[in-house]
């Protein structure tokens, strides 16, 4: 069995540079935009196609020019200078063609000229200054990352193994006297983990590194017997990166060309061997055959002094990049006061005295989807997702809830005390106001944001709510945690999940069943973890009528996406809840009856007639 061949080509994407000794070089944006449209032409793109038809992809890798003093060469300096001439000349071809956004840094020397390496890593943090600014003033994180002159010493390599998860700054067996050695490196197309004692070999560290040598340059030139090497280890069964880099600064359509057209030809000789273009993270994805990476999202608030952050998936950093914007306008990267609660959620306390404005955090997945969320001290629960454009979720693409906002502003609402409780909740303590003595536990399923805690706990009782609606669970925990209730006591939990040996005085299923496929699975789960008693509210009739319909309250967008609004048969339910030892009993819903003349209610035009039911345990000596 053969491995793979991913083709990379990366950009350095540096901007104008006026350079009198080298006429070749483009000295300003015009000259720059006249070459780059070319590599931005559909019809460019479309030659030299891969093994699968597939076109071109690039890497662009981002630099600023910040932190230097003088500027010989008449680069374009100032945060997001040439990242946003791209995105504004070419920000629709960037996305057509799938091109990856990456990041390039040149680190500046003691002398702050602007067209010398930095060598010396703690001379100054220009690099934090200039994530941290992307993170807030442009909502992007990179995932990928290049050193600039593939500078790299054990102490930049421990701060990139620390942020970045991808890495193509390797250039064995290339070596830039003075500056950086890659000849005892990796020479291998292939990705590697790197050594924290040297980056140059494998090791412990946590990033994969690619190698990535001159297209054409004055060390180094990507030889035909580079390619084929590539090849060869595809050929043996070992999937390869074969990976090159260029200058924006060049006119480079014509060698980029060319390089295409000798891939092609090397590749004829081994006809065996799959061939594709690839981004820089896409590249390592399949190189490490991994699933397609999912969307990242990442979700931030500020609730009683502590700010909540919360993403969609394990990050690769420990903790998120955390940049703040302080009212005198300065910005800073902050680590005081950030802590991990698990891998889903992180907790910021700003430490006192410090006087932000916004507060922006970033991250990625160790296979390199990124994500940022930016707040102020405004920014309560929810409010970011009810600001933002709702988007097809990464780990729930086909949830209604994932889709809405004006469910979970009724659960904000309702959490946060500013509308009362819901008939629904009264009318089901009402129903079992027996059962509820001190120490008594209840299980809320469906719990929403777990609203009913602020009438439930007068009663001394030991409240536990699930849901599956990560949403309305860390909604509750923010609005409810500042009245008592702790953090555990609400779930992510699908009822399906829940562990059969939980047993609870009083199971609770309120406005829930009738999104359920069928009622058999989750009745069978609340009757064996109840106890005494439970209390359903849902649509009951006299006989069953599954109903599989648009919600039309979703966010546009999405209100042709169907969910289930069943009705199920009173008779059979009750004779299954009979068959797991309750005697069941039903009861008028109270807001139907008072508030809509006894008919059902209408929501979003479909009819939701309700009913409660209680099932309360039999003794068994008396079944």
């Amino acid at each position: 069995m053969t491995g793979t061949v991913q083709v990379v080509f990366c950009m350095d994407t540096e901007g104008p540079c006026a350079d009198p000794t080298n006429a070749s070089l483009l000295a300003d944006w015009p000259a720059i935009d006249a070459a780059m449209d070319k590599l931005f032409a559909a019809e460019f793109r479309d030659r030299h196609r891969d093994a699968a038809g597939g076109r071109l992809t690039i890497g662009w890798f981002f630099l600023t020019w910040t932190g230097f003093t003088t500027n010989p060469r008449s680069r374009v300096f100032g945060y997001h200078a040439v990242r946003d001439h791209y995105l504004a000349r070419w920000g629709q071809e960037l996305r057509e063609f799938g091109d990856e956004h990456c990041w390039h840094y040149h680190h500046p020397p003691t002398s702050g000229i602007g067209n010398e390496w930095g060598l010396e890593w703690g001379v100054c943090q220009e690099f934090e200054a200039i994530i941290s600014r992307q993170v807030l003033e442009r909502s992007w994180f990179p995932a990928s990352y290049r050193a600039g002159g593939t500078i790299m010493t054990n102490e930049s390599s421990a701060w990139v193994d620390r942020w970045f998860p991808i890495d193509y700054s390797n250039r064995a067996p290339v070596t830039l006297p003075g500056l950086v050695d890659w000849a005892p490196g990796n020479a291998e197309w292939s990705i590697y983990q790197p050594a924290p004692e040297d980056f140059r070999r494998a090791g412990e560290g946590r990033r994969r590194m690619a190698r990535s040598l001159d297209l054409e340059g004055t060390a180094y030139r990507l030889r035909d017997d580079d390619i084929e090497a590539a090849f060869v280890r595809a050929h043996g069964g070992r999937h390869a990166i074969l990976s090159c880099f260029d200058h924006d600064y060049r006119d480079i359509a014509p060698r980029v060309d060319e390089f295409r057209a000798r891939v092609k030809r090397v590749a004829g000789r081994y006809p065996e061997v799959e061939w594709r273009y690839a981004g820089p993270r896409e590249a390592v994805r399949r190189a490490l055959e991994a699933p397609v990476e999912r969307r990242l999202e990442l979700d931030a608030s500020l609730h009683a002094g502590k700010v909540r952050v919360s993403s969609t998936a394990p990050l690769f950093q420990s903790l998120p990049w955390l940049a703040v914007r302080l009212r005198d306008g300065a910005i800073r990267h902050e680590t005081t006061g950030l802590i991990r609660i698990d891998p889903h959620h992180w907790e910021w306390i700003p430490p006192d005295g410090l006087d932000w404005t916004e507060a922006g955090f970033g991250g990625s997945t160790d296979l390199g989807a990124s994500a940022t969320v930016v707040i102020t001290p405004a920014s309560g629960p929810g409010s970011v997702f009810f600001a933002g454009r709702v988007e097809r979720h990464p780990v729930h693409p086909n949830s209604i809830w994932e889709h809405s906002k004006l469910a979970p502003r009724n659960f904000s609402a309702r959490a946060s005390g500013s509308e009362s409780t819901t008939d629904s909740v009264a009318q089901a303590i009402e129903l079992i106001r027996p059962l509820l003595v001190p120490g008594a536990s209840v299980l809320d399923v469906g719990c929403a944001a777990g609203h009913a805690w602020r009438a439930l706990r007068t009663y001394g009782v030991d409240y536990q709510g699930i849901d599956s609606y990560a949403r309305g669970i860390e909604l509750g925990r923010a609005l409810l945690g500042r009245e008592g209730l702790a953090a555990e006591h609400l779930r992510v939990l699908a009822l399906e999940d829940l562990p059969p040996d939980e047993r609870y005085d009083v199971v609770l299923c309120l406005n829930v069943l009738y999104y359920q496929p069928m009622y058999h699975a989750p009745l069978e789960i609340m009757a064996r973890a109840a106890d005494r008693a439970l209390v359903i509210r849902s649509s009951f009739g006299a006989r069953t009528d599954i109903r599989y319909l648009p919600d039309v309250l979703l966010e546009d967008g999405f209100r042709e996406d169907r969910s289930y609004f069943n009705v199920f048969g009173r008779d059979e339910v009750q004779a299954y809840l009979e068959g797991f030892g309750f005697k069941v009993t039903w009861h008028d819903d109270r807001r139907e009856r008072e508030r809509f003349g006894g008919k059902p209610e209408v929501v979003g035009g479909v009819e939701l007639p309700a009913t409660f039911l209680v099932a309360e345990r039999v003794p068994r000596g008396d079944r």
